[in-house]
Formats: structure tokens, C-alpha cells, sequence
């Protein structure tokens, strides 16, 4: 498929569009690879970082995805790619049998169907750990000089730091306000070599190591990781422009792309993010529909070529 910017917000695709999508997907070679965002895309947004969930319907589809990529090995690939945390995200998710990638991509994990968030095993790229100490120094620098204000989140990731506002009445002047702080802090312990770049984002100032990458680096090792026949991938937000760029990127070499954009009329997806979906859902309820009839094709087409379908 080719992106198809979306008009007003909440303007979804027809049910005509999304089924020819997921036909699309479920026709092509497996694997099917599966790539969901978490925050606006499998859970509602929300002001307060600490308060997102993911919505039920949404984690019933990625169960079942789960349990067909168990019952149909090599068939389906679902993975969950977001900014938090691996660690966070797969507690608010709470679904075995997923690829978990945190902080867009710099983090993994895998959890086993079955089993318990704690167990989980996290890795991350060492290449990284000189950054550790000039994110953290800027974390609390930041947080202090701007007088610790309710509006502002502070996601330590490690190798990377992120700022959030969206809990600020202006936002684009509580974004200013982080930039400016960071200036100061860079300057006054002497941090400007520290080899942390600003990423996409509309209310976050996100500052990870400028050789990592973000999600289009994350869906390109997924891609040459799995040589699926086909992809999907959802998301809501300016760093998942990225992503969709990597899913344009491998249909000229014949995979099957798709990218999927969640444009609420409460929380429109950027400009940018629309010019490069395929397709629009207006809600996280809508994307764990999507997944659930993709799920539901998955397994009549596996019934039909094991003859239960006659």
C-alpha cells in the first residue's frame, strides 16, 4: 500500500479499506510482522505518563496474536515498540509471548507466554553506557532548575532521558522551557560534548545517544532480523514517522506494508504521521478491533489450508 494522508480528526478508514489491508497482510508469505506503539496507539493518551493502560480490547487481540505465533511457529511476529522502558511497558501490557523493545529500540525484552513481569529479561546495547552518567546529570539538572514544576515527567531510560510536558497548560511553552534548561545545564557542568541528540517528539524533549537511532533503526533490524513477507505497523505520534518510513522503505524489495495511524478527534496525529499512514483508527479500542480481526483472518486462513474450512 501507498500512504493516504487522513482529512479531519477522528477520520477513520472504511471498514471496505481496513479489510483489504488485513487481506492484504494475511496473503502474503509469513512471517507477518506486527509492530504496535503503546502510549495513544494500544492505550488511550494520557496527560500523565504514569496513568496510561492499555485498553482491554487491544490486549485481548495481542493475546491472541501471542498464542498464534506459539500454535503457528514462524506465522506471526507481534511487537510492542515504544519510548518507556521495557520494563514498563510489559507491566502495563501484561502480555506473554510479545517482543518487547523500550526506548525506542536501544532496549529489549521477551516475555513467555505464562509468565510473570518480574522475570523478565531485559537486555540493552553496552555501546551505550558512556551516556549513562550525562543523561542522569541532566535529568536532575533540568528537574532542578526549573523548580521541579507538577507539569514535568522524567523518564531516566538509562543511555537516554526524556522530558515530558503534556501535563502542562501550554505545552509548547513548557517545551521551551525544557530546552532552555538543558542549555543551562550543558553549559554550566560543562556537558556539550555529551553525545545526546534531541529526537522526534511534540510534547517530550527526548535526548538519546545520536548514534542510536530511533524507531526507523528499530523496524530495519526487525525487518532483516525476521525477512517477513509482510509488516504492519501502528502508531500514533511523530516518532512513529520513522517507523512508517522503514515500512516504505522494504516495499520496493516485495514486502507487504502497512502503516496504520491512530488520529482521535481529541488527539490528532500529526501532519507528518498522516502523509505516510495507509490507514486511520480514531482510538486505541479501534486498534485492538484492527488486530483482533487481523488475529481472527490469521486463523481462517490457517483453518482453510488445514482443510476444517471446507
Amino acid at each position: 500500500m501507498t500512504g493516504a494522508p487522513v482529512g479531519s480528526p477522528g477520520a477513520a478508514s472504511s471498514r471496505v479499506a481496513i479489510a483489504a489491508a488485513i487481506g492484504s497482510l494475511v496473503a502474503a508469505p509469513a512471517p507477518l510482522l506486527v509492530v504496535a506503539d503503546f502510549d495513544g496507539t494500544l492505550a488511550a493518551g494520557s496527560r500523565d505518563p504514569a496513568a496510561a493502560a492499555i485498553d482491554p480490547v487491544a490486549q485481548r487481540a495481542l493475546r491472541r496474536l501471542a498464542a498464534l505465533a506459539v500454535e503457528q511457529p514462524g506465522r506471526v511476529v507481534p511487537v510492542v515498540l515504544t519510548g518507556r522502558t521495557v520494563a514498563d511497558v510489559a507491566a502495563r501490557v501484561r502480555v506473554g509471548g510479545l517482543t518487547y523493545l523500550g526506548d525506542h529500540g536501544l532496549q529489549g525484552g521477551r516475555m513467555p507466554r505464562g509468565g510473570r513481569v518480574r522475570a523478565l529479561q531485559v537486555t540493552t546495547d553496552a555501546t551505550f553506557d558512556g551516556h549513562r552518567d550525562p543523561a542522569e546529570r541532566l535529568a536532575t539538572g533540568v528537574a532542578e532548575a526549573l523548580g521541579a514544576p507538577a507539569w514535568l515527567f522524567v523518564e531516566r531510560k538509562g543511555p537516554s532521558v526524556a522530558f515530558h510536558v503534556r501535563q502542562a497548560q501550554d505545552v509548547p511553552a513548557a517545551r521551551a522551557a525544557v530546552l532552555a534548561a538543558i542549555a543551562t545545564v550543558e553549559a554550566r557542568e560543562g556537558l556539550v560534548d555529551h553525545g545526546l541528540a534531541h529526537y522526534r517528539g511534540r510534547s517530550v524533549v527526548d535526548l538519546r545517544p545520536e548514534s542510536a537511532g530511533g524507531k526507523r533503526e528499530a523496524v530495519e533490524r526487525l525487518l532483516a532480523s525476521h525477512r517477513p513477507g509482510a509488516v504492519v505497523v501502528l502508531g500514533d505520534e511523530l516518532s512513529d514517522v520513522d517507523a512508517f518510513e522503514a515500512v516504505a522503505a522494504a516495499r520496493p524489495g516485495g514486502v507487504v506494508g502497512v502503516t496504520v495511524a491512530v488520529h482521535a478527534a481529541d488527539a490528532p496525529a500529526p501532519a507528518e504521521l498522516l502523509a505516510h499512514a495507509d490507514l486511520a483508527v480514531a482510538s486505541a479500542r479501534d486498534v485492538g478491533r484492527f488486530l483482533g480481526a487481523l488475529g481472527a483472518a490469521l486463523a481462517a486462513a490457517s483453518a482453510r489450508r488445514s482443510g476444517r474450512y471446507r
